[in-house]
């Protein structure tokens, strides 16, 4: 179990959930929503994905790209919420899933460089509940399409 990660798409849902008590009852059904949100998904299996790709780019124009694909498409993590890795890496959550309500994280690591080319692992992880969504397959799905779009 991956805690950092966990808390994060709690507090992601409980965002999801503070808009949808307010709409239906105001500051008090957006605390509601919220804290019933957060809370379910404390409970809920953390679904995964993880994908290589190879690009004919160099890394830095990659994460470039990527930093603007994700702010565009979602929000880019901090690295208090990223986490640490071995590789340079950028991180992310973009909605995916059912009208892109299901928060997704999202790591992309350069874990390999040679003369014209850089390998990226690309990996995500969503909450499912008991319809499943396929949310961090479809996120990593886009960031790939993405990458792969670029060269």
């Amino acid at each position: 179990m991956n805690t950092r990660r966990d808390e994060l798409l709690a507090r992601e849902l409980g965002k999801i959930g503070a808009l949808g008590g307010r709409i239906g009852g105001g500051a008090a059904g957006a605390l509601g929503g919220s804290l019933g949100a957060g809370l379910a998904a404390r409970f809920l299996p953390s679904e995964q994905c993880r994908k290589e790709v190879t690009v004919s780019l160099d890394a830095v124009r990659v994460l470039t790209e990527l930093a603007f694909f994700l702010h565009r498409e979602g929000r880019l993590a901090d690295e208090r919420e990223a986490g640490t890795s071995p590789y340079p890496k950028m991180s992310g959550v973009l909605g995916s899933g059912f009208f892109k309500l299901n928060p997704t994280v999202v790591h992309v690591e350069v874990i390999g460089v040679d003369d014209h080319a850089c390998t990226l692992l690309v990996s995500g992880a969503a909450k499912e509940g008991l319809i499943r969504q396929r949310s961090a397959e479809k996120a990593v799905g886009r960031i790939v399409a993405f990458l792969e779009s670029m060269g």
